[in-house]
């Protein structure tokens, strides 16, 4: 039976609603949301649900916020989707903060990049590790892992937010289990560990060519690294350093690593931006092997042998916000 223009703007009307307690942060239930739209209009809650999940995809190709517990499903039908898009278009109560989605979209890529190296290292990583190591409150977070869990299961994946658990519990969240219908998450993690150590996965990381935004780069540069305490150290001294080697000026995510000072210990917990610095990688090295030195003022020293190859930086001076 074709819907009726009423229905279908009802429909829309309850998905805003349903948006702006998301965005605010207020339980609802869907559920129940949809059996008072079908006792209404006589259709069943199922076809609510689905008819949720179609407006999730044309906001989705309008590039506009939608709901990550309702995963878009693309089969809109050629007339069902103008009359969404003009419904949409024609609504003016609109997620007031659809901003809040921004703030966190361009790291996704990162983030599920990371989740893959602490799965093949057989590893898990905490809330507050998460939210450390990408610079993000939680309910960003939330969002995140909603967008990522879901991704995960379209492509007929494990769930790759079982990774992320409690500090004390080390289990996931409740809304975990509600999200995706999974009771035991130490069983999914285990097929998580099972799936992404095969050599010959496809990693299915989403393009990070056109980034420009400071803090994308700082998360693309995170995800190079599995262990959560020097992945949040990377963040950090990344952010600090502006994104460039203190020495040479490189901004080149790839080409850079975050060094520990000499004398600070990340297994001493000395892991705060003010802990390290920013150094192209062969800067690094000589660094490491005290082939360079960097004086409490901040003048560079090369030794003899690195001279003859770096003497373009040897009158720098740089601040080690010590």
């Amino acid at each position: 039976m074709d819907w009726n223009d009423e229905e279908l703007a009802a429909a829309v009307d309850a998905y805003q609603a349903m948006a702006r307690m998301e965005v605010a942060r207020k339980p609802y239930n869907k559920k129940k949301i949809y059996r008072e739209l079908a006792a209404q209009f006589g259709r069943s809650p199922g076809a609510f649900d689905y008819r949720m999940q179609n407006i999730s995809a044309v906001l989705k190709e309008l590039n506009q916020y939608w709901i990550p517990g309702l995963k878009p499903a693309e089969n809109v039908g050629a007339n069902m989707k103008p009359r969404l898009v003009a419904l949409l278009q024609k609504s003016k109560r609109r997620p007031r903060k659809a901003v809040v989605g921004a703030a966190y979209k361009e790291k996704l890529g990162p983030m599920r990049q990371w989740l893959i190296e602490v799965a093949r290292v057989e590893a898990t990583v905490t809330y507050g590790q998460m939210m450390s190591a990408f610079g993000i409150d939680r309910f960003s977070l939330r969002h995140a892992m909603d967008y990522l869990g879901h991704q995960a299961d379209n492509w007929g994946e494990p769930i790759l937010t079982a990774l992320i658990v409690g500090t004390t519990s080390q289990r996931c969240s409740t809304g975990f289990a509600k999200e995706f219908e999974i009771e035991d998450d130490a069983a999914e993690r285990a097929r998580l560990y099972a799936y992404w150590t095969q050599a010959d996965v496809p990693r299915f990381v989403e393009p990070t060519t056109g980034i420009e935004s400071l803090e994308a780069k700082a998360a693309q540069f995170v995800s190079a690294q599995a262990r959560p305490e020097q992945a949040a150290f990377r963040y950090r001294v990344f952010i600090a350093c502006d994104g460039k080697c203190v020495v040479s000026g490189c901004s080149i995510p790839r080409a850079l690593d975050a060094a520990h000072l000499q004398g600070r210990d990340w297994r001493l917990g000395q892991n705060q931006a003010q802990d390290g610095i920013l150094l192209r990688k062969d800067i690094h090295a000589l660094y490491d092997a005290g082939e360079l030195t960097i004086s409490d003022d901040g003048d560079i020293h090369f030794s003899v042998a690195a001279l003859q190859h770096y003497s373009q930086f040897s009158l720098i001076k740089i601040s080690k916000r010590l």
